[in-house]
């Protein structure tokens, strides 16, 4: 599927164009590049996301970035896909979702940039795992001086994985305010530096 979403940014309009399928070839989407410990099928039958940002500014005024804070809910009966790997604890688990390149280094961003796309296309290492990603397309309000971000669009996606069964992809659904501010204390725990502004940046 292909949608556009609008959205205002600075008292100008913009659009997300999502494009979202089932990944149906792990290597397409540059998976054997990764040097993954566990076999790349893992992600077959699960969501691709891509999200295309256009907006009408340019430069510094059209710096964004993307925020994405995933949970998961691991089953009791859930098991590890990877032989000789440890089971994954059972229960809610949630994370500000970063590049491994990027974890440690204090930013928030999954992508960063003048008009950023957002790209992701998870695997599943358990059997019976609920995966939820809320993905913020934010802004600071001086561009990029400060540590400040606020979201001006918003969108949930994710999937659902059961043993025996095919994969369940989630469509996604537009969030609003209330959605991020649920997901300021996260994102404060793990990015003490950071503001993250309560309202929605129009």
């Amino acid at each position: 599927m292909e949608q556009s979403y609008p959205f205002v940014l600075r008292g100008r309009e913009g659009s997300v164009t999502v494009r979202y399928e089932p990944n149906q070839d792990p290597e397409r989407w540059g998976y054997g590049l990764l040097g993954l410990p566990w076999p790349i099928r893992l992600a077959l039958g699960l969501p691709v996301l891509e999200a295309r940002v256009c907006y009408p500014s340019e430069g510094y005024s059209s710096t964004m970035g993307w925020i994405q804070v995933v949970r998961i809910r691991v089953a009791e009966q859930s098991e590890s896909l990877v032989s000789a790997s440890e089971k994954a604890p059972p229960g809610d688990h949630a994370w500000v979702d970063v590049p491994p390149n990027f974890q440690g280094l204090g930013i928030p961003f999954l992508s960063f940039g003048p008009c950023p796309v957002l790209f992701d296309a998870p695997a599943s290492t358990e059997s019976d795992v609920h995966f939820i990603a809320d993905a913020f397309l934010t802004a600071s309000p001086d561009g990029l001086m400060s540590r400040r971000s606020q979201p001006c669009f918003g969108a949930r996606w994710g999937y659902s994985t059961r043993k025996d069964s095919d994969p369940e992809i989630l469509q996604p659904t537009l969030l609003d305010v209330a959605h991020w501010r649920e997901a300021i204390p996260i994102l404060a725990e793990q990015f003490p530096e950071w503001t993250f502004d309560r309202e929605w940046l129009e």
